[in-house]
């Protein structure tokens, strides 16, 4: 039977989120990217308050983030730039319009997710509402999301949780060109399979499609948009035992880090390595 092992060189090691100390952990969930080429991750709380016996964790999925503007005849993908946690440009969603007007964002995973953790670098000031659905194997359903970008009456208007009531036991996995093929699709009439990144469209991913009653305004940017872990029996590590792994970044395999306090306060070590290889950055 294989065994997976930690690697026994790193050729590169550096910090997940880049914060001297560690990350702060409370009762809230966080999240931090993995950095892309990571093939290892430890993971180490110190500083716990008195209260505070562990941190819990969570290793969440990759997400394929594809947004379009014109009913799927293009498509921009923002999977890489939403889950490095680089200064890079980001997700632009400027003046992303409604549903009706060809605008949508489509954001898969190979496992079901429960939400969204999002970090917003330049806020929507528009009066809108942001929406989720997902794939059931027929249509879109609706997701029944709490929507804790929201800020008086703006979707995107702050950091904050995007999450679902609950993860459906319906949500199909599917390829996104057979959603597209269906009859009852908004976009099966305008949608185009693009020649490169074939395997985003045609691998299948439980998709959740997100939508506005009213078109974001022109300035509206988001940093990261991680995946929340469908599950919340996290994984826990004390102070004595760190927590090591290899792991897989990228399609299929992982994009982040959640990470919360059972009570209390923590700092928590989020280091990663690069295998044989080295970072992409």
């Amino acid at each position: 039977m294989p065994t997976q092992t930690n690697p026994a060189v790193n050729l590169e090691l550096r910090s997940a989120g880049f914060v001297s100390g560690g990350l702060a952990a409370t009762t809230t969930v966080k999240t931090v990217g993995l950095l892309p080429g990571t093939k290892y991750v430890s993971l180490a709380p110190h500083n716990l308050s008195a209260t505070t016996v562990a941190v819990s964790f969570g290793l969440n999925p990759w997400l394929t983030i594809l947004k379009t503007t014109d009913g799927g005849a293009t498509f921009t993908d923002y999977s890489e730039v939403a889950q490095n946690d680089l200064a890079d440009s980001g997700v632009v969603l400027s003046s992303l319009p409604t549903l009706a007007n060809g605008g949508a964002l489509f954001i898969g995973s190979h496992v079901q997710f429960r939400g969204l953790q999002i970090d917003v670098s330049a806020v929507n000031a528009t009066a809108n509402l942001l929406t989720a659905e997902y794939y059931n194997n027929t249509t879109w359903a609706d997701l029944d999301d709490t929507d804790g970008t929201a800020s008086g009456g703006a979707a995107l208007a702050q950091d904050g949780a995007y999450t679902f009531a609950s993860v459906p036991s319906a949500w199909s996995a599917a390829p996104l060109e057979t959603i597209m093929g269906k009859p009852n699709e908004a976009f099966g009439s305008t949608f185009v399979k693009p020649v490169a990144g074939i395997r985003t469209y045609t691998q299948s991913l439980y998709w959740a499609r997100l939508q506005l009653n009213a078109a974001f305004d022109s300035a509206t940017t988001v940093h990261q948009i991680h995946a929340l872990n469908r599950s919340v029996s996290y994984a826990q590590v004390s102070g004595n035992v760190p927590h090591q792994q290899s792991l897989h970044r990228g399609q299929g395999g992982f994009g982040s880090i959640e990470y919360r306090t059972d009570t209390g306060t923590a700092d928590l070590l989020v280091n990663v390595g690069s295998g044989n290889g080295y970072f992409g950055d």
